[in-house]
């Protein structure tokens, strides 16, 4: 039973919960695009694991994220100087395991002692293979930063776009008319003085043309109140598209597009996106176990079988 274009049935009000189990991963390829379609364009793409870990000490909800790819810069490997420096730096923080609250948002980074620990074997080889004041001084101050609790966070909160994508608290009851409101800040608007984007979330009513649930994000830019009368303050908007699984609610892709600016806007567009396990193509469709009469979609099962469009297709030509 195919179960596109079917109406969800979600608990509660309309409630997005999160079915993850401990120790399950998944992959995702995320690509960031700087300035798309002007001169100065940069993307960045890389490959990350995601796992749900088992609660930490205090029952917080943990989730594990690596690099496992290397991290391209238009298709090349990183080729600067200070590039490469800070790339075999970072490399410090993965494994990263952080704490998210109650509705899937990021709030802080778990494993701050690993982190330590590996700074000296990481500290070493970025001394052997880079020379000169600017490494030893770089080095000095990551150390300095590293020691900090508070700079780690911050630090990822205002700069690691999937993060600030991937982990947003979406996962929340969305009332009656399964429109709400939020504000969400961004890496892009750091540094300035602004609330956020103010942002209107839109849950799907329906299953979409190959069942999974849509939610849809439109926000603008909101000014501290002492700035809204001013003519020329910073304008922006946020365009968010996540495709969630429809029986797990899991990110299978998402879409987002950002701009922030006074006269000149920057943009930065985000693309995160599932990867098949075993590298074989995701080409089935979610559909309803046949064998179980009355089934409602939020409680389907993915059956394999083949389909007419594949669902990659399908995802980016929709």
């Amino acid at each position: 039973m195919d179960i596109s274009n079917k109406t969800i049935y979600y608990s509660g009000l309309n409630a997005l919960r999160l079915d993850w189990p401990a120790e399950v991963c998944l992959k995702y390829g995320v690509l960031i695009i700087f300035n798309e379609g002007e001169e100065n364009s940069n993307e960045v793409k890389y490959e990350v694991r995601v796992t749900r870990l088992k609660p930490g000490k205090e029952g917080q909800p943990l989730f594990q994220i690596e690099r496992i790819s290397d991290v391209f810069v238009n298709e090349i490997l990183p080729d600067l100087v200070a590039d490469r420096l800070a790339y075999a730096a970072g490399k410090v923080f993965y494994p990263l395991v952080i704490t998210v609250d109650q509705n899937g948002g990021f709030q802080s980074i778990y494993n701050h002692q690993d982190i330590l620990k590996r700074w000296q074997s990481v500290k070493k080889k970025v001394l052997d293979n880079f020379e000169g004041g600017l490494v030893e001084d770089y080095v000095e101050r990551m150390g300095k930063q590293l020691a900090n609790t508070d700079s780690i966070n911050l630090a990822f909160l205002n700069n690691d776009w999937f993060i600030n994508t991937f982990f947003k608290p979406v996962y929340k009851e969305y009332g009656q008319s399964r429109i709400i409101e939020s504000i969400y800040k961004f890496p892009i608007a750091r540094g300035f003085n602004v609330e956020g984007y103010l942002t209107q979330e839109k849950l799907g009513a329906q299953s979409n043309g190959f069942g999974a649930i849509e939610l849809i994000h439109d926000g603008t830019i909101m000014p501290l109140e002492d700035e809204l009368y001013i003519t020329n303050r910073a304008i922006g908007n946020y365009e968010g598209y996540y495709l969630l699984h429809p029986k797990f609610k899991r990110i299978i892709s998402v879409v987002s597009d950002f701009s922030y600016g006074v006269q000149e806007k920057a943009k930065v567009k985000v693309k995160i996106a599932l990867i098949p396990e075993n590298d074989q193509e995701f080409d089935h469709d979610f559909e309803l176990d046949t064998n179980v009469k009355g089934l409602p979609v939020t409680e389907m099962v993915v059956l394999d079988g083949p389909s007419k469009k594949g669902f990659w297709d399908r995802l980016l030509n929709n």
